[in-house]
């Protein structure tokens, strides 16, 4: 499959807006917002046929009602987004909410996933991810997207990288948060604080890395060692990096994933 240009699938309930870029085996970045990939399209469509949508109800993606899918909704538009691409199969990297969708798919489409990743995510909020979680969902109960952001952000970037983050600021909210309305974080930050496979997760059998940052506060090592622990075979690594690792440490983040989904390895 050859480089393209953006373009437009329709899904039952909507359309999905995608990006197809690169050659080779076909590789699907799942994030909310397939923007959130910026610093690896680059590198990866250089081995990989890189595929990276915006999640349906989400930018340029709308559903037909104005509604927001539940994750497992969202796992069958993946496998929707492959019928259409022509793709019987294809390995998936899904950062935070995409990584919870991504649970979802290799359960529910366990024939379709060649490898997996899953970044910055869980199977079970505990301990203080949960108390992170409500209080999050606080904010977006009295419509406050203000101090939303301004305590989502100090999730993101670990000390070390806190004064790059403060330069960044204000085009990190562009690109990470403007885009959102309250009803849309209500979507991803409700299902998160309901979401629990971690039991479900014995039954995937591909391979599988786990990513975290070693620094991440809204989920923390001992969250991702328990994703980890729960995948049979899954293999873990913790990069110098907060909740965002593909966007403080892109290059040690490209590194392990390209290694991880190279066919030759």
């Amino acid at each position: 499959m050859t480089r393209e240009s953006r373009r437009t699938a329709n899904i039952g309930g909507g359309s999905i807006t995608y990006r197809v870029q690169g050659d080779g085996p076909p590789l699907v970045l799942l994030s909310t917002l397939g923007g959130t990939w910026i610093r690896q399209v680059p590198e990866l469509s250089q081995q990989f046929t890189v595929i990276t949508y915006d999640m349906r109800g989400f930018g340029d993606s709308p559903t037909a009602d104005g509604g927001f899918p539940a994750n497992a909704e969202h796992a069958d538009d993946l496998a929707r987004l492959l019928d259409a691409l022509g793709l019987a199969r294809a390995s998936v990297a899904g950062l935070s909410h995409g990584g919870l969708v991504a649970q979802h798919f290799a359960l529910r489409h366990p024939e379709r996933v060649d490898r997996l990743a899953l970044v910055a995510t869980f199977g079970r909020p505990g301990n203080s991810t949960g108390i992170f979680l409500n209080m999050l969902n606080g904010f977006l109960d009295r419509d406050d997207l203000p101090n939303f952001w301004e305590v989502l952000k100090s999730f993101l970037f670990s000390a070390a990288g806190w004064e790059r983050m403060t330069r960044m600021e204000a085009h990190l909210r562009r690109a990470m948060f403007d885009q959102y309305t309250t009803a849309a974080l209500s979507s991803i930050y409700g299902q998160a604080r309901e979401h629990d496979l971690l039991a479900a997760l014995g039954a995937v059998r591909c391979p599988t890395l786990v990513v975290g940052g070693a620094e991440d506060m809204l989920f923390p090592p001992p969250v991702t060692e328990a994703l980890a622990a729960a995948i049979p075979g899954a293999s873990l690594e913790m990069l110098p990096a907060a909740h965002v690792p593909p966007v403080e440490a892109p290059l040690p983040f490209n590194k392990v994933v390209t290694e991880f989904f190279r066919t030759d390895r």
